[in-house]
């Protein structure tokens, strides 16, 4: 009994072996850029209530960085919105918060974030699925793709920032419902590639 012990044990000590040798992704993703979710709620533009997150964008690295910002909402309804322009939603928030105007993510996107600084801007989804009650907002280009291991092991990933938001509310007017952000986790897409290797 005492052999067929030290034999599991021993293939224990080379699976757990195995799934140290690969690599790791939690350890990896260097942020580049900080995100903060604002509110996200709606606004009645051309007659339709259009969704929208507003953010504020971060660097804190001592260098400028060019943000590759994109966002994406998913719902428990199977659908999926990419965060466009539309000029008459932007306006309606703009006017509706009084101010002059927010930049949209393409524009964030077109211009350098200097070292230090922050930027309030604003993802809009349109007119999405009144029946949708889970909201998952994917927020792309925050990390490093690039990352190296331990070994000197190169990688390239694709790293995630993935909000999950919670419509409350009942049936009635549904676009009045309060959406709340109920967590934040980052996610890794698909598997590490593996971009040199250090052997």
């Amino acid at each position: 009994m005492k052999r067929y012990l030290i034999a599991a044990a021993a293939v224990a000590g080379l699976v757990a072996g195995a799934v140290s040798a690969m690599p790791a992704a939690d350890a990896a993703g260097i942020r580049l850029l900080n995100f903060q979710a604002g509110e996200f709620t709606n606004v009645i533009a051309g007659g339709s209530a259009h969704y929208y997150l507003t953010y504020t964008l971060s660097n804190s690295r001592d260098e400028a960085s060019r943000p590759k910002l994109r966002l994406e909402l998913r719902t428990d309804t199977d659908k999926t919105y990419g965060d466009h322009f539309d000029a008459r939603t932007y306006a309606a928030v703009a006017k509706a918060a009084r101010r002059e105007s927010y930049p949209s993510s393409a524009k964030i996107r077109s211009a350098d974030l200097a070292a230090g600084a922050s930027i309030e801007g604003l993802a809009h989804f349109g007119r999405i699925d009144p029946n949708a009650d889970a909201l998952e907002v994917r927020v792309y280009g925050l990390f490093d793709p690039v990352w190296r291991d331990r070994k000197g092991n190169i990688f390239s990933e694709r790293r995630v920032l993935v909000l999950q938001f919670k419509r409350q509310g009942d049936e009635y007017n549904r676009q009045d419902d309060p959406i709340a952000l109920v967590s934040s986790s980052q996610e890794v897409e698909g598997e590490p590639v593996l971009l040199s290797s250090a052997k």
